[in-house]
């Protein structure tokens, strides 16, 4: 997980944004509550910093604090926004084709060595259920 969030760290923090305004620290804590994964300040300002500069994000004082920026998606580049997002799943989506799932991590399994008797796990693996076959 760590290098997954690691590697698409623009994307995660383009897509919180759209969700709602937030601070530098703001989407530290909140990459951290959903991952577990640890993105430091050297890390994440100087992507927001980017996307400043590239009119993609607009950072603006809040509530008088002239120590804490918000960042947050103009009217204007919302749709560009919205575009890289969409860009990286399309992406995503056809690598995730290119995987054989069932090579890796087959879909069911014996139980007790018992042909027989399959588990069977749907795709995303939340329900099981057992099969005599």
């Amino acid at each position: 997980m760590p290098q997954i969030v690691k590697s698409c760290k623009e994307i995660i923090i383009l897509s919180m944004i759209l969700e709602r305004p937030m601070s530098g620290y703001d989407l530290i804590k909140k990459i951290f509550s959903k991952t577990n994964v640890l993105l430091s300040q050297g890390v994440v300002y100087p992507i927001l910093y980017l996307f400043v500069e590239t009119d993609i994000l607009q950072a603006t004082y809040e509530n008088g604090d002239m120590r804490t920026k918000m960042y947050h998606v103009t009217p204007h580049s919302r749709e560009i926004a919205q575009d890289k997002i969409d860009h990286f799943v399309q992406a995503f989506n056809h690598f995730i084709t290119l995987i054989d799932a069932d090579a890796i991590y087959p879909l069911s399994h014996h139980i007790n060595n018992d042909p027989a008797l399959d588990l069977r796990l749907d795709f995303d693996g939340n329900r099981s259920s057992i099969v005599k076959t």
